[in-house]
């Protein structure tokens, strides 16, 4: 069996959903079970979320991040402000903003 559970903000908002395929899971922290129709519920309304979409853009950053190091290069310092935004709004530690900052044309800037 299936267990569903969603993720709420101090505020009441869905800030996630996640599933397992085990029957007994321990949920993580500020998760709470749900129904099958309340996790598909919350699942349509976080995509496209800024949050998920900064979820993404630490996925490409990383990968990206592999080459600049490889390549000798470090990050710069609008990059890390860059990530550090990313960061906050992907954890939800940011719930003010509403569109992802724009990216350093090279990860060295």
């Amino acid at each position: 069996m299936t267990t569903y559970a969603i993720e709420k903000s101090s505020s009441g908002d869905i800030i996630g959903c996640r599933f397992w395929s085990a029957e007994k899971v321990e949920l993580p922290a500020g998760f709470s079970a749900c129904s099958p129709e309340e996790y598909a519920s919350a699942k349509a309304g976080l995509k496209g979320s800024v949050r998920n979409q900064a979820i993404d853009a630490l996925t490409v950053v990383q990968r990206d991040a592999a080459l600049t190091v490889a390549m000798g290069h470090v990050f710069g310092a609008e990059t890390r402000k860059y990530v550090q935004a990313l960061q906050g709004i992907a954890s939800g530690s940011d719930t003010v903003t509403r569109e992802l900052p724009a990216r350093p044309a090279q990860l060295t800037d």
